[in-house]
């Protein structure tokens, strides 16, 4: 008989060790699955970051190639037009050319830095080099300058036979890329 103090125990057996197994491994394997899921969603948004941007870079560098190979051409046809001294010639080129997309302002440049023609009025008869001290003129090839904004400052030489006849100074937007 039982005293009325005394109470039984009664053990529940132990799961086995596939339920434990199971209660274990379950949980993991599905804390693992989404973490998986996350690191694979996110590796890829990066990814597509990256891609955006050499996309991006590679855009830009196409076009300032294609700038670089019109601005040869220009340069020959303000060769033209100042070897007959035409600067009403060459203002309408400008004047031309200042409404395509993507220009800015459009200059020539004497050998000496003053701004002879301009796409922008209050600019002639100005020091280039005061606005633009960065910038170096004597370049016997094109250059560009970096601007903000995704600009470039190009730098077009103008030659005579013997001596620099100025400076074709012009400031281009690049287009950004349009992605779906």
């Amino acid at each position: 008989m039982k005293s009325g103090g005394d109470f039984e125990v009664t053990r529940e057996p132990k799961p086995s060790i596939w339920k434990r197994i199971l209660l274990i491994a379950l949980p993991l394997v599905f804390a693992l699955l989404v973490g998986g899921i996350f690191l694979t969603r996110y590796q890829g948004e990066e990814r597509a970051k990256e891609l955006v941007e050499l996309a991006e870079s590679r855009s830009v560098v196409v076009q300032r190639q294609d700038i670089q190979l019109f601005a040869l051409p220009l340069a020959w046809s303000v060769r033209k037009e100042l070897m007959r001294a035409n600067y009403d010639g060459i203002d309408d080129y400008f004047n031309e050319l200042i409404q395509r997309k993507g220009f800015g302002v459009i200059m020539l440049l004497d050998p000496a830095g003053t701004i002879k023609v301009s796409t922008d009025r209050k600019l002639q008869g100005s020091s280039f080099l005061l606005r633009y001290p960065q910038m170096k003129l004597g370049a016997p090839v094109q250059v560009s300058y970096a601007l903000p904004e995704g600009k470039s400052m190009f730098l077009v030489p103008v030659m005579g036979l013997n001596a620099r006849l100025g400076t074709i100074a012009f400031i281009y937007t690049y287009r950004t890329l349009s992605l779906p």
